[in-house]
């Protein structure tokens, strides 16, 4: 069961880390909601094992062929915290504010897809609709 919701960019989720293996995740989190397998974004002919966590509102990613290792993040839970701040409580401009004020202020926006704002450096996408934040997607360091 997890408590800590605070979002950790390159680093992880609380106290569930990127790198960690699956075993050791499902052993914190309990068995998810939903178990998938879907194709790797990369071309290194990785496997990418999906769990969902429906009662926590948020899904981790493995990624592997032989050992699958915790690479990416999705939640759209509201106690989600980012450098001290619940950001599900913040608008679209409140939440670019708090990134410059943590040294952030290089990031791309992209409404092909939805509306998203995309901070490259830290893997760390903001999904919006309507100005609320809606969903956030991060990833470990690639490389």
């Amino acid at each position: 069961m997890i408590e800590n919701f605070k979002i950790e960019p390159l680093k992880g989720y609380g106290d569930l880390l990127f790198g960690m293996p699956i075993d050791d995740v499902v052993e914190v989190l309990g068995q998810p909601t939903n178990q998938e397998e879907i194709e790797s974004a990369y071309e290194d002919d990785s496997h990418v094992i999906v769990l969902d966590y429906d009662d926590n509102d948020f899904s981790v990613y493995f990624e592997g062929n032989e050992e699958m290792r915790l690479t990416n993040f999705y939640t759209f839970n509201e106690k989600s915290e980012l450098y001290g701040a619940k950001i599900f409580d913040l608008s679209r401009e409140q939440l670019v504010e708090l990134m410059k004020e943590n040294g952030f202020d290089s990031f791309v926006e992209d409404k092909e897809d939805g509306d998203c704002i995309t901070f490259e450096e830290l893997n760390l996408d903001f999904y919006f609709d309507d100005n609320q934040l809606v969903e956030v997607f991060w990833e470990c360091q690639r490389g």
